[in-house]
C-alpha cells in the first residue's frame, strides 16, 4: 500500500527549506560582519626612527626639513602621504612633521579610541614628544577638527592654524552612497572589507573626493582601504557627534592665534560654506575658496594651494606670485629675503569676534588686489581699482593712510631709537631661533662695581660748569 504526499505539502517543505538556507546565510554573513567589525591591526615591527608609542598605540611619523615646526594632520580614510607635495615644499624652510593617525595608514588600528577628542590628545602627545611649542598646524577635514580642539585645549602648542575642507557641523558632511554603505552597522564591515581587496570599488569610494579624476592619486585610492571597519566607522560616527550643533565651533571661540581656512568650491564631501562658520568663530581669520577644486585641493590645485599655505605661514604674500610655477626641489626664492614686518595683521574687534574675515575668491582666473599683500609689499597704493564685490558686505574700505599707520609707527620708533641700539623689529641672525625678548641679542654691558659708578657720577658732577 503506497502513501501519496499532497503536492501542497511538498511545496511548503521546499519553501521552508529555501527560507532556512537563506536564514542560515544571513546568520553567517552577520557573524562574519560582526567579527570583521571588531578586527584590529597592530604594527608588527616598529623601527625607532619611524614609529612612536603614543596613547598605547604605535604611530607612524615622518620628519623632514629644518626650521620652525609645522605639523600636518591628514583626514578620514587617508594617511600622512596625502601631504607629500606640500611637505616637500614646506621642508625647504620648515621642519615638517607628518603622522598617520591611529586607525589609518601604517599606524595601529585598535577597536576603540577614535574621534576628535582622542585625536587631539594624540596630537598633543605627539607635539610633547618632540617638544613643539607655537607650532603651525595644518589639518584636513577630520584632522582640521582635531587641530581646532588641540588649539583650544593647549594654546601654547599651536601658533598658527590652517583648516583645509574642515566641517564645522555634522550636517555639512555628505558621503557618496557607496562609501556610506561601508559605514552601516551590520553590512558596513563586510562591504568595507570587500573594498579592501577590490581596487575598483575603492576608486568608486574616493572618486567624489576630487573634481577631476586625473587628480586622484594611487596613494589616495590605496589609503582608503588601509583602515579597518571599526576605525573607519567609529571615527566618522564619533566625529559627527562631537561636532554636531556647533559644539566645536563654540569652543573654538577661545582660540586667539591666526587662522586660515581654505576649501575647494566644488567640494562634494564637505560643504565649502563651513569656512564661513569657522571664520565667524575666530577673531583673526582668513578664508580662501579655490576654483576647480574639490575635497582635496592639495592634490587638485597643488601649486596654488602650496603658495597659499606658504604665504600665510611666512607672512610673505610674494609666494602667491609663484602659485602657477613649478619650484625646483630645494629651491626657495624668498628664504634669503624675508620681510621684516609680518604680513598678518590682527583685525579690530578681536575680543568681541565681530571682525569680518578676509575672504578671497578667484574670479576669471585672477584674485582681487589685497591691502596687505601685493600693493603694500611693493609700497604701492592699492586703493584704486578695488572692487566692491571682494569686500565684506557692509564694511567700509580702509584708506591707504589708515592701513599704513601700524607700519609707519614701527618706522618712527626705529628712527627715534638711540644710535648703537638695534631696532626692536630687526631680524636675528638665526631665523629659526626667535628669542622671547630682543635683549638676548644685545651685547651685555661689562660689570661695573657700585663704588666705581658712584665715583664716576661724583666726578661728572664736579666737571659740570657752575652757573
Amino acid at each position: 500500500m503506497s502513501v501519496r504526499t499532497h503536492p501542497v505539502i511538498i511545496s511548503f517543505m521546499s519553501v521552508s527549506g529555501v527560507l532556512i538556507v537563506i536564514l542560515l546565510l544571513v546568520a553567517v554573513f552577520a557573524a562574519v560582519s560582526v567579527a570583521l567589525g571588531r578586527s584590529t591591526y597592530e604594527v608588527g615591527s616598529a623601527r625607532d626612527t619611524e614609529y612612536l608609542e603614543l596613547e598605547g598605540n604605535w604611530i607612524r611619523y615622518r620628519v623632514a626639513g629644518g626650521g620652525p615646526p609645522v605639523v600636518l594632520v591628514h583626514g578620514w580614510l587617508s594617511s600622512g602621504r596625502v601631504w607629500n607635495r606640500l611637505a616637500a615644499r614646506l621642508a625647504q624652510r620648515y621642519t615638517v612633521y607628518t603622522l598617520d593617525l591611529s586607525g589609518f595608514g601604517d599606524s595601529d588600528k585598535p577597536i576603540s579610541g577614535y574621534g576628535v577628542r582622542y585625536g587631539s590628545r594624540l596630537l598633543y602627545a605627539f607635539c610633547a614628544h618632540f617638544g613643539l611649542t607655537r607650532a603651525s598646524v595644518v589639518g584636513h577635514d577630520l584632522g582640521g577638527a582635531m587641530a581646532v580642539k588641540l588649539a583650544a585645549d593647549h594654546p601654547d602648542v599651536v601658533g598658527r592654524l590652517v583648516l583645509v575642507a574642515t566641517p564645522a557641523d555634522e550636517e555639512q558632511m555628505d558621503l557618496p552612497t557607496l562609501l556610506w554603505l561601508a559605514t552601516l552597522p551590520v553590512l558596513g564591515p563586510l562591504f568595507y572589507t570587500l573594498g579592501k581587496y577590490l581596487r575598483f570599488l575603492r576608486k568608486l569610494w574616493v572618486r567624489p573626493f576630487v573634481s577631476d579624476p586625473a587628480s586622484l592619486t594611487e596613494e589616495v585610492v590605496d589609503d582608503a582601504g588601509r583602515s579597518t571597519p571599526a576605525a573607519a566607522t567609529k571615527t566618522l560616527q564619533v566625529m559627527q557627534r562631537e561636532i554636531s550643533r556647533g559644539r566645536l565651533v563654540r569652543q573654538a571661540r577661545i582660540i586667539k592665534v591666526p587662522v586660515f581656512a581654505i576649501a575647494g568650491e566644488e567640494d562634494q564631501i564637505v560643504d565649502p560654506q563651513a569656512t564661513s562658520d569657522w571664520a565667524s568663530a575666530f577673531p583673526a581669520s582668513e578664508v580662501v575658496l579655490l576654483e576647480d577644486a574639490g575635497h582635496m585641493p592639495m592634490l587638485e590645485q597643488t601649486g596654488e594651494f602650496n603658495a597659499r599655505i606658504l604665504a600665510f605661514l611666512t607672512g610673505d604674500p610674494r609666494y602667491l606670485e609663484t602659485a602657477d610655477e613649478e619650484m625646483v626641489e630645494g629651491e626657495s626664492p624668498f628664504d634669503d629675503d624675508l620681510p621684516e614686518e609680518p604680513f598678518f595683521e590682527e583685525p579690530k574687534g578681536t575680543d568681541d569676534h565681530e571682525a569680518p574675515p578676509t575672504v578671497t575668491r578667484k574670479r576669471d582666473g585672477l584674485y582681487p588686489p589685497r591691502g596687505h599683500a601685493a600693493g603694500h609689499a611693493a609700497g604701492e597704493d592699492d586703493s584704486a581699482g578695488f572692487e566692491e564685490d571682494f569686500a565684506p558686505e557692509g564694511e567700509p574700505h580702509a584708506t591707504p593712510d589708515e592701513e599704513e599707520r601700524p607700519a609707519r609707527a614701527r618706522r618712527d620708533r626705529a628712527r627715534d631709537e638711540k644710535p648703537g641700539e638695534a631696532p626692536a623689529d630687526k631680524m636675528p641672525e638665526d631665523l629659526f631661533r626667535w628669542p622671547d625678548a630682543w635683549k638676548e641679542f644685545r651685547p651685555r654691558e661689562p660689570f661695573v662695581p657700585e663704588e666705581e659708578k658712584r665715583e664716576g657720577r661724583e666726578k661728572g658732577s664736579e666737571d659740570e660748569p657752575r652757573s
